[in-house]
């Protein structure tokens, strides 16, 4: 309902203010947000908040659970990863598109939640067989199962496509995650 919706959306805003810090540097698993400077990272007002549709609150959710978990602060982390879980079932089902599948995709791969996480992978991939980002949470989601030539495989599929692309396509997903598929592009299998 939209009152429990504002709520959470409040209790949110009054948690997370009190436990913010400015980022450092980039985000290792999501290559921050295109355009976003240091000083404006920290997360948003409680007026912010609200005014936030759910996907943008969700997004936000998703990229401190990226950045605590990269700083390694894994409890704070395990905190705004079952946050943002609950925040993007929240989420009208029709924006919930390539990206948010991939932000909920990561947070349940780092929950240990392989299944899911390739259940996403698989959403993602169902909608577009070539999708970057499907390729990339499929070969994570293949090394946390421990199936190194299943993730090999996937990160050569993504290479021959950015390959053939002639580098990484210019797409909105794409940019904000640059990093991360360029760190999976140079991996080898784990």
């Amino acid at each position: 309902s939209a009152a429990a919706l504002a709520i959470f959306s409040v209790a949110i805003a009054l948690l997370v203010q009190r436990q913010t810090r400015p980022r450092v540097g980039d985000m290792t698993l999501t290559g921050g947000i295109p355009g976003q400077e240091e000083e404006s990272s920290n997360m948003p007002s409680m007026e912010e908040l609200s005014a936030m549709t759910p996907r943008e609150a969700a997004d936000r959710l998703f990229e401190r659970a990226m950045r605590e978990h990269e700083e390694g602060d894994f409890e704070r982390a395990s905190f705004f990863i079952d946050m943002g879980i609950q925040a993007y079932a929240a989420v009208p089902p029709d924006e919930i598109n390539a990206d948010a599948q991939f932000h909920i995709g990561l947070l349940r791969l780092l929950m240990g939640d392989s299944a899911s996480a390739r259940a996403r992978a698989e959403a993602i991939l169902a909608e577009e067989a070539e999708h970057l980002l499907g390729l990339l949470l499929a070969s994570r989601a293949a090394d946390f199962s421990g199936d190194a030539v299943m993730a090999e495989e996937l990160r050569e599929r993504e290479r021959e496509l950015v390959k053939s692309a002639g580098g990484i396509p210019d797409r909105p997903e794409y940019v904000s995650h640059r990093v991360l598929i360029e760190r999976a592009l140079e991996e080898e299998s784990r």
